[in-house]
């Protein structure tokens, strides 16, 4: 599997319940709403461990999955949109929001959808069902007056958990789709962001 850009990601944070929490939070580049930068998944596979029987190798077990998760390359997403899948309180609204961190600090369970293209131009899709999202420093830098100034994408990292709806994706942490089909794309996106048909 070779993917070919990074064009969009969508962010879905759900209530304890597991139900939507608001409008999904949608990161592709429009202006003053973040653009996307990188993506690296790890942990889809689980380190083998060999067992050892009449003096061989004799099984190497490797079912399941490691610690699933995706290190974020993002520019510029919103305050809000941040606070929102960090779980930070704002108070106030506009101009005047004021962004809490501390000890009630707690992230919300999140669906994740990545989208790219394959080396055939098909749509390819990577959805995370459920996980939560940290992002561990503020950075700021000098700015040297002799040269132009180029932003730097900031860290985000998801941890990823198992599905715990009913259905085929019970258990798994990954949805994974290469192709055009509209109908295959559309349950990939119900599943992972629990969009209703048709939205």
């Amino acid at each position: 599997m070779t993917l070919v850009g990074f064009k969009r990601l969508t962010i879905q944070p759900f209530n304890d319940d597991g139900t939507v929490d608001g409008d999904p939070i949608v990161i592709e580049g429009d202006s003053n709403k973040g653009g996307t930068i990188s993506a690296e998944v790890s942990g889809l596979s689980k380190e083998a461990s060999k067992v050892a029987a009449s003096d061989i190798e004799y099984y190497i077990s490797q079912m399941g999955v490691g610690d699933v998760s995706v290190d974020f390359g993002l520019l510029d997403v919103p305050h809000d949109a941040e606070a929102r899948i960090l779980g930070q309180k704002t108070v106030g609204t506009d101009d005047k929001t004021i962004i809490y961190v501390g000890s009630d600090t707690a992230a919300p369970y999140c669906g994740v959808l990545l989208e790219a293209k394959d080396l055939q131009k098909n749509s390819a899709l990577l959805g995370f069902f459920r996980g939560k999202f940290s992002k561990d420093k503020e950075t700021a830098n000098t700015l040297d007056p002799s040269e132009s100034y180029k932003p730097e994408s900031e860290s985000y990292t998801f941890s990823a958990a198992a599905s715990t709806d009913s259905g085929d994706q019970n258990g798994e942490y990954v949805a994974k789709y290469f192709g055009s089909d509209p109908e295959t794309i559309a349950s990939v996106r119900t599943q992972v962001l629990k969009e209703t048909q048709g939205a």
